[in-house]
């Protein structure tokens, strides 16, 4: 295998914080001929389980300066790079987790960071709060929005915008007015002074608003969590708010999801009903389109860069393709694709100001992610640089697609990642569940069927029954199916791949993150023959628990996320009969619990309980606490500690040989 295609634009000079050139240059790698046996040495794990170096980038609305996230000694980063210049401005973060970058004008860059708190009132729950924080790159003052601000706490509700209003950009963020009812409100923030202005004020139950560019509010959608009632508002300078729909729906309700063609109508997504699957443009007095996509496969609104309106979609089945109705879109987005040829290419960020300005994301069977800059109008080009520098390209193999039947004849979609060898039969095998479940795998890199892999290992990842990707009956199929055809969907997937010689079938260990945790867990108790190890991550053991849980978290046995799990999950009977902490007893197999103290997705008891179990029928368990970890992974030292913990479990009770 030859060496991947001369795009490299490594991170240069990051121990000293050198940082000109970060983005300036391509540096030459030099290439292994395939016809030779000079293969670079396997990279060590942390190679594959670091951070990516770039972790987020995002484009100026004039599309002349780049900012950038990355990490350098345990520290975060924000960089502001400017593209004819070449100069670049380090901002350090410290070792805050990082959720994301984007410029709220040409000058300032807003950095969203999150931190686990635990809840008073609720003993044992906790929840992850969001900040916003803005760097003006001119001043390097960094101020955090609400802070100092009466009545509110210095976190966000829901996603943050951009809008320019008389030639001037302003940051706009929602949160709770901690005031009587607590109604959620919608501010814009002048960026020089930090001082916010009310927008709009909603209610406790309000969810989101769809403003224009210039911050005119449009629509509102609210969700009253005892009646379940969902409503559409639209508002009208003069007259105020004006409820034009409104659906009942305790868990599928519907979301209100950006504007449709033109200022004074909304696209609306309808989950549940007649007209479930279906994203619809609504018109102020309630009309509604025909659906504007409804075909079950992946896909969400894509948005003009400049007016913000609806301009068509973007697909994910193995990889995204994008589908604009504006031709001048399109044309972008096609040259976009052949920009990086031989590459899965994504689209990043447009410049609001102009368009042909873009960054653009690709990856190749042997490179695991380069982002890159185009100027179409300029017809200039520019590599900002790889996720994964330190992986030599001999060392990334593909994900292949496959699919098979399970067994009542479903057919059942994944993908296979084989170890970078000529020689794939009888192999050993990790199966490796997404979380979700209401998720799915694609075949963008992915660090840890890599580092699998790369250690001899063939990895299959099933997007079992359950899994979104395939329509909503595939998604249905999946209720009531934990623990029993969800799982056998699993071992399904080992017996085909075993049929054809591709693995041995008595080397087989099952790893899995949230549900794919509970999988794990479930694989040994319901399924033990098959494997031979099980390692859990922040999995479920005591489904019951759980959804108790969720009671607590939301201060309510009828909210949407509790009945959301109890549809999947079934009533308590049900519950219990899948519940792996429940069968401890049924394990064979040596068992890994791994978990986050900062988890509040799923809470750390579930592990706890799981030890317990397991220890009390006198099986094979190992448990490790990481303290300060989250549900998501988010910090790099833990994530080494849970992965050589993981690697050295699997070898010692799957060995490769």
């Amino acid at each position: 295998m030859g060496g991947r295609m001369d795009r490299r634009a490594m991170l240069a000079g990051m121990g000293a914080l050198s940082l000109n050139g970060i983005v300036a240059k391509a540096l030459a790698e030099t290439a292994v001929d395939a016809d030779n046996n000079n293969i670079p040495p396997r990279p060590d794990m942390a190679a594959y389980v670091r951070s990516p170096k770039i972790e987020d980038v995002s484009l100026s609305p004039d599309g002349k300066r780049i900012a950038l996230i990355t990490k350098s000694n345990g520290d975060y980063y924000a960089i502001s790079y400017d593209i004819a210049t070449e100069a670049t401005q380090p901002f350090q973060l410290g070792n805050h987790k990082v959720r994301g970058v984007f410029w709220g004008s040409n000058d300032h860059i807003i950095v969203s960071t999150s931190t686990t708190i635990g809840l008073r009132e609720y003993a044992g729950s906790k929840q992850e709060h969001f900040l916003a924080h803005n760097i003006n790159v001119t001043t390097r003052k960094l101020h955090t929005l609400f802070s100092r601000m009466d009545n509110f706490y210095n976190t966000v509700v829901g996603d943050l915008f951009r809008i320019k209003v008389d030639g001037k950009y302003y940051a706009t963020a929602s949160n709770y007015y901690m005031v009587g009812e607590s109604p959620l409100c919608l501010y814009r923030f002048d960026l020089d002074t930090n001082r916010g202005k009310q927008i709009d004020q909603g209610y406790n139950d309000t969810r989101d608003w769809v403003i224009t560019p210039s911050g005119i509010p449009v629509a509102r959608s609210d969700f009253d969590r005892d009646s379940k009632e969902w409503r559409l508002e639209f508002y009208k300078k003069g007259s105020g708010w004006k409820k034009v729909y409104t659906q009942k729906e305790a868990i599928d309700y519907p979301s209100l999801i950006g504007l449709g063609r033109g200022e004074d109508k909304v696209i609306v997504y309808i989950d549940a009903g007649e007209n479930a699957g279906g994203y619809f443009e609504v018109s102020a007095d309630g009309t509604f389109s025909e659906p504007l996509d409804k075909n079950g496969y992946d896909r969400s609104p894509r948005f003009h860069p400049t007016t913000r309106q609806f301009a068509g979609f973007a697909r994910w089945d193995d990889w995204v393709t994008y589908e604009y109705h504006d031709p001048k879109m399109q044309k972008l987005a096609d040259l976009c694709k052949g920009a990086m040829p031989g590459y899965n290419v994504s689209i990043y960020e447009f410049a609001a100001e102009d368009p042909r300005k873009v960054l653009i994301y690709g990856e190749s069977s042997d490179d695991p992610g380069t982002y890159y800059f185009i100027d179409f109008g300029a017809g200039k080009s520019l590599p900002i640089g790889e996720n994964y520098p330190d992986l030599p390209a001999e060392w990334i193999t593909q994900k292949k697609p496959i699919k098979y039947k399970a067994a009542d004849g479903l057919e059942i979609h994944g993908y296979l990642t084989l170890p970078p060898s000529k020689v794939h039969k009888n192999l050993p095998l990790i199966v490796l569940p997404h979380g979700g479940p209401q998720a799915r795998d694609t075949s963008s890199f992915d660090w840890e069927s890599q580092l699998y892999a790369s250690r001899g290992y063939a990895v299959l990842q099933p997007n079992y029954r359950g899994s979104s990707g395939y329509g909503d009956a595939f998604v249905e199929a999946g209720y009531g199916q934990f623990g029993r055809k969800m799982q056998t969907d699993l071992s399904d997937g080992v017996r085909y791949l075993a049929k054809d010689g591709t693995i041995d079938p008595k080397r087989v260990a099952i790893v899995g993150a949230s549900y794919g945790g509970y999988a794990a867990l479930a694989g040994a108790t319901f399924d033990p023959d098959v494997y031979n190890c099980a390692v859990s991550v922040a999995g479920l053991s005591d489904l019951k628990e759980f959804v108790d849980y969720k009671v607590t978290q939301t201060a309510s046995a009828r909210s949407s996320a509790v009945l959301y799990w109890k549809r999947f999950l079934g009533d308590k009977d049900d519950m219990n009969a899948v519940s792996p902490a429940r069968h401890a007893a049924n394990c064979k197999i040596p068992v890994l619990l791994i978990h986050g103290k900062d988890d509040v997705v799923v809470p750390i008891d579930q592990s706890r309980r799981m030890e317990r179990a397991l220890k009390n029928a006198g099986k094979d368990v190992t448990f490790i606490e990481l303290k300060g970890e989250d549900h998501w992974q988010s910090v790099e030292a833990k994530r080494v500690e849970m992965s050589t913990a993981i690697l050295g479990f699997i070898e010692k009770h799957n060995p490769v040989t």
